[in-house]
C-alpha cells in the first residue's frame, strides 16, 4: 500500500486536468477584453473622423453629409458589429459652446419644479416643442458648433464575461467641434 502512495506517475497529467479548465477560461476571458479594448480604439478613431468630415463640411461624391459621417463611423467599427443596428450616431447643432446640453428657456418656474416646462418656452431648435436639450438635429453649416455623439452596443464577443455579470459591451464617444466658417 505505500507504494501506492509513493507512486508519481500520472501526477502532471491530473495536475493539467485540474488546472487547464482555469487556465482556458482566463484566457480566453482576455482575448474577449481585448477585442472590446480594440473596439473601443476603434469607435474613438470613427469618431474623430466623423468630425473631421463635419468640420471641413466637405462629403465625398454621391453620398450626404449624414452618411458620409456613418461611413466613416462604419469603416472603423463595422468589423467589429454583428449588424448595422448596433451602431447610434447622433449630430446636434447648438448656437454657442454653453448651451450644449442645456434646455430650452422656459417662461415659468414648471421646469425647475417638474423637470419638465409645461408653460411658454423659447423654441430654440424650432422643432414646435419644449425640449430638454436645445440642440436641433443635423451636422450644421459653416460655423455651426457639433456635437457628436457614438454608441456601439454589443454582446460580448466569446460570452465568458457573463460570469462577471457583464452580458454586453456598451460604449459611446461624445466630440463637439465647430465646422468651418
Amino acid at each position: 500500500m505505500k507504494a501506492f502512495w509513493r507512486n508519481q506517475r500520472g501526477v502532471a497529467a491530473l495536475e493539467f486536468a485540474l488546472i487547464f479548465p482555469f487556465l482556458l477560461v482566463v484566457t480566453v476571458g482576455a482575448i474577449d477584453v481585448a477585442l472590446e479594448t480594440f473596439m473601443d480604439a476603434a469607435l474613438d478613431r470613427g469618431a474623430s473622423a466623423a468630425s473631421r468630415i463635419g468640420v471641413t463640411v466637405v462629403v465625398p461624391a454621391g453620398v450626404d453629409r449624414d452618411q458620409a459621417i456613418y461611413n466613416a463611423i462604419w469603416g472603423t467599427v463595422g468589423q467589429f458589429l454583428q449588424s448595422p443596428s448596433q451602431l447610434t450616431v447622433s449630430t446636434m447643432t447648438y448656437p454657442n459652446y454653453s448651451s450644449i446640453g442645456q434646455p430650452e428657456p422656459c417662461g415659468d418656474d414648471s421646469y425647475a419644479k417638474t423637470g419638465t416646462c409645461t408653460g411658454p418656452f423659447t423654441d430654440i431648435n424650432g422643432n414646435g416643442h419644449w425640449d430638454r436639450d436645445m440642440g436641433a438635429s443635423g451636422a450644421g453649416g459653416y460655423g455651426a458648433i457639433v456635437r457628436y455623439q457614438v454608441k456601439i452596443t454589443r454582446p460580448t464577443f466569446t460570452g465568458i464575461p457573463a460570469f462577471l455579470n457583464i452580458k454586453q459591451y456598451s460604449l459611446q464617444r461624445t466630440i463637439v467641434v465647430q465646422n468651418e466658417s
